[in-house]
């Protein structure tokens, strides 16, 4: 954990109207982040289901199409 810069992330917090604490911009950091592991596991899963060892796009794509409708 800890790879996404606070700073990329208090930008992003900016580009919304809003300002950012630097604990706010770790605390979106950690999330981004857990939210990423969840997609990149189940992409790794599709992948493995088509008999591939190598994610694509298309496996990252479904994974957070279904992360986002549960």
């Amino acid at each position: 954990m800890g790879e996404l810069s606070t700073l990329a992330l208090k930008r992003i917090i900016r580009e919304t109207g809003a300002r950012a604490s630097r604990r706010a911009a770790r605390e979106l950091a950690r999330s981004v982040e857990e939210i990423a592991r969840e997609i990149a596991e189940r992409s790794k899963d599709l992948a493995e289901h088509a008999g591939r060892r190598t994610v694509k796009d298309k496996d990252v794509m479904l994974a957070v199409k279904e992360w986002r409708s549960r």
